[in-house]
């Protein structure tokens, strides 16, 4: 059996409303780069997003959230098909995770692929949006 866990990108699910529907879909059809298990049981131990990209300490970070899931003994750590398109930090991560916990497969991606080049467009577009917020609602008063 499989004991897995997903780190999604923060900006996808908390600004973005990512449900990681579609990572969880292909991770239960065992699609994508979960192909991997078809012979065998995957069990999802969690699913975290990342630190976000605060500062030059995000890789720290990062650690802190993979323990949340390494402590309940993962096998693989798959990141998110997000992460692997517009995170900046992802070979970072990778390499101190690896660091960290050699024994650890990390996984690069969660869902089929789509066009990186016009799936990171998209995202700019939407997290870049502009929209009215508290600021906004506290000076119009």
């Amino acid at each position: 059996m499989a004991r897995i866990g997903i780190v999604t990108c923060s900006n996808c699910t908390q600004e973005l409303n990512c449900a990681s529907a579609v990572c969880l879909g292909d991770m239960r059809k065992k699609k994508g780069f979960f192909d991997r298990y078809k012979d065998q049981d995957v069990t999802l131990m969690g699913i975290i997003s990342c630190a976000g990209c605060p500062t030059i300490y995000a890789p720290e970070k990062i650690l802190k959230r993979v323990r949340a899931l390494k402590d309940f003994k993962i096998d693989s750590l798959h990141l998110s098909y997000c992460m692997t398109a517009v995170c900046p930090f992802m070979k970072k991560y990778i390499d101190v995770i690896k660091k960290e916990y050699p024994e650890l497969e990390i996984v690069e991606g969660t869902h089929q692929p789509l066009d990186k080049s016009e799936f990171g467009k998209a995202v700019k577009e939407l997290i870049c949006a502009p929209r009215r917020d508290m600021t906004d609602y506290i000076l119009a008063r």
